[in-house]
């Protein structure tokens, strides 16, 4: 924990770029003020931020292992986007996270794999609920299910990657994703910064070529591949 608070400290001092200022690339910065600070005024939909509330309210697990409602949101402006031609989603937990990636882009099918059968049972309820796109829920291992499904992924895919807090886990499934993934894709990486592993994790795949683009918000990190962006590296105050 005093690990965490100090990299946090140190992530505020380095932060730059409030709401795109000082960024030159027209797309990169139409991306944080619209996407990531909601210039636009977005709305979410009630009946997902109900939904959230209400689970939170139950359950101990869900408050301490789900998704924020403040970072669900973001993930939902995300996929509202780039329209992306699918959602994966590494790491169902309950299903909050997958109600938000898929309300932001109804009409993608959605396949999200997790490790835990009775958490996968309990999105499958959620989702059934809620969502009002075409949803896959792929219980079992992680890598096992990743290979299955990766000759259905297409060139432009938005990822969610939130499905094993370690170093070698989180780069190899990183890694399988990239392998799929056109300059138009996007990766969000959850807890860049939960452990030394995560963080190993997160500074090994931003150095990779493909990835063009870095954004580190801390609890969340987003990659860009798209070949005319300067490699750059951005921490932001979100």
């Amino acid at each position: 924990m005093a690990w965490r608070i100090f990299k946090y400290i140190e992530h505020l001092f380095h932060t730059r770029h409030r709401k795109g200022h000082g960024i030159h690339s027209p797309y990169l910065f139409e991306f944080v003020n619209r996407v990531l600070f909601n210039s636009e005024g977005v709305k979410l939909p009630p009946s997902i931020l109900n939904e959230h509330r209400k689970l939170r309210s139950e359950s101990a697990f869900v408050r301490s292992s789900s998704v924020s409602r403040r970072f669900g949101f973001l993930l939902y402006r995300i996929t509202r986007w780039f329209h992306p031609e699918m959602i994966i989603e590494l790491g169902t937990g309950v299903g909050i996270s997958t109600i938000y990636l898929s309300s932001g882009s109804p009409e993608t099918p959605l396949h999200s794999i997790e490790g835990d059968r009775e958490r996968a049972a309990l999105a499958a309820q959620l989702i059934c609920r809620c969502c009002p796109g075409p949803v896959s829920i792929h219980w079992g291992k992680m890598e096992e299910k990743l290979e299955h499904i990766s000759t259905l992924i297409p060139q432009r895919f938005v990822a969610f990657v939130d499905g094993n807090h370690h170093y070698e886990p989180t780069v190899t499934y990183v890694r399988k994703l990239m392998e799929r993934a056109g300059d138009e894709s996007v990766i969000v990486m959850d807890d860049i910064y939960w452990s030394r592993g995560m963080q190993r994790a997160w500074k090994e795949v931003v150095s990779w070529p493909e990835v063009r683009v870095s954004i580190d918000l801390f609890h969340m990190g987003i990659l860009l591949l798209r070949k005319d962006l300067h490699k750059a590296e951005i921490k932001i105050k979100f």
